[in-house]
């Protein structure tokens, strides 16, 4: 409460901001869920995030013993793909229908996160794209 009005934002008219900004990222196509991929030298993580709260719903990552000790290198496509497929399996027992992935504008679809995606959907997890410009959904 304290920081709203720090803002100069009344609180009701701030109240319903939240609350009209909430709905329209729902209502735009099934965006509820938000795929988050982080690729390290020597690691490939992913995370379905719930939207409205940012609850982290299931994760992977190469780091974990069972990928650690049946992959050969822990960084490239096919450590991806391991992922890809763990990550819809996560998803799939949590009920969870599609993921959405916003790529950032000049970044390419290939390679780890093209393999990643790639296999996710192959496991039967579909995946929702929208692209950033500047900080903002285009």
């Amino acid at each position: 409460p304290r920081g709203r009005w720090l803002s100069g934002i009344a609180p009701r008219s701030a109240d319903r901001a939240m609350a009209a900004s909430s709905t329209r990222s729902l209502a735009v196509g099934q965006r509820l869920h938000h795929l988050k991929v982080f690729f390290s030298n020597r690691f490939v993580y992913a995370q379905v995030t719930r939207t409205t709260d940012g609850h982290i719903l299931a994760s992977a990552s190469t780091i974990e013993k069972t990928m650690r000790d049946s992959l050969r290198n822990k960084s490239d496509k096919n450590a991806a793909a391991a992922v890809g497929k763990a990550i819809a399996a996560r998803a799939g027992s949590k009920q969870i229908t599609a993921v959405h992935f916003t790529k950032p504008r000049g970044k390419r679809f290939h390679g780890k996160l093209k393999a990643l995606i790639d296999t996710m959907r192959e496991a039967g997890l579909p995946l929702n794209f929208s692209t950033i410009a500047g900080g903002r959904e285009a």
